[in-house]
């Protein structure tokens, strides 16, 4: 068995219990840590309403919080994870690009290693259970303008973050192909997740990234799993249709297809009666026929990665 093939079939689904009681899987990363398949994020919340939409998330049910160091609210959010027990819960956040975001090209270790400590000061937090990097750099990942040196660069400061624990697992946002293509030249460490855009409507292996990662044993997640907040996801009669046959919203019926192949999920709401909704998908199964439709879909369209294309 190849290492590649070793990594990849350890990536296994567990259950675990979280604190409002509901059964929510869990999926092994290739290190071993063992990552929540639910997130809520906080993308576009100012700090007040991340404060206020994490702490509706935990009492839903949700241990896996997702931010970023661009999204300037983790000012909030660490406040709502004050007092909470550190190992109840599971703390995403991101560091930008090389070249953008006060990450500069040139020194993007080095800021980078910068924005990592800034991200623990600004969550309130000795260390992160998952840390990525947001994005390549503009252009992508190849070797025009420095930018997979840039990029293989910036990963050697995630390694050390991991290396003295400041991060429990490291991965990578928005990485086409030809980013790990780059990355695998001086690596010593595999990403354990690629954070990209995933919904119904872009088939279940768009650009065939999903198997490329996977036979890595590198972990998909979703993030933008309505599209831009697509009707045809929100209220469209073939999600609905699916959805009353297994007494599901047509949102869940959008979530649960995501998690049918076992790709984790990041969702985002402020409000309580929809984050309870968007955590209770795991208890139902799609029939051959309805998964056949849904992966069949081609509307809403959308590409994982808003910074390559291949």
């Amino acid at each position: 068995m190849t290492v590649y093939a070793f990594i990849a079939a350890a990536m296994v689904t567990t259950v675990a219990t979280l604190a409002a009681g509901s059964p929510v899987p869990s999926v092994t990363l290739n290190n071993g840590v063992q990552m929540p398949a639910i997130a809520a994020g906080t993308w576009q919340y100012k700090p007040d309403v991340a404060e206020a939409s994490v702490k509706a998330a935990l009492a839903a049910g949700f241990t896996h919080i997702d931010t970023a160091h661009d999204y300037d609210n983790q000012g909030g959010v660490g406040k709502a994870l004050a007092g909470v027990p550190r190992a109840s819960y599971f703390l995403t956040t991101k560091v930008p690009g090389c070249g953008l975001q006060g990450i500069s090209k040139s020194k993007c270790a080095e800021d980078t290693a910068k924005a990592i400590d800034d991200d623990l000061n600004q969550l309130g937090l000795d260390y992160l259970d998952l840390l990525l990097v947001h994005f390549p750099p503009l252009g992508g990942c190849g070797n025009v303008g420095g930018n997979c040196k840039a990029i293989q660069s910036q990963w050697t400061a995630l390694e050390a973050a991991y290396a003295s624990k400041k991060a429990r697992a490291i991965g990578v946002s928005n990485f086409c192909i030809s980013c790990f293509q780059c990355l695998n030249e001086t690596m010593k460490i595999t990403p354990t997740v690629n954070q990209v855009q995933f919904h119904v409507g872009m088939g279940p292996d768009p650009d065939g990234l999903f198997s490329y990662c996977k036979h890595r044993g590198v972990h998909p997640q979703a993030y933008s799993p309505l599209g831009n907040n697509a009707s045809a996801l929100i209220d469209g009669p073939v999600l609905k249709q699916i959805g009353a046959n297994h007494n599901k919203s047509s949102v869940q019926v959008a979530l649960g297809w995501i998690w049918s192949d076992g790709v984790p999920v990041v969702t985002k709401s402020s409000k309580p009666s929809h984050l309870a909704d968007d955590i209770n998908i795991f208890d139902f199964q799609f029939t051959k026929e309805e998964m056949g439709t849904l992966n069949g879909m081609k509307t809403p369209t959308g590409k994982p990665s808003f910074m390559c294309t291949k």
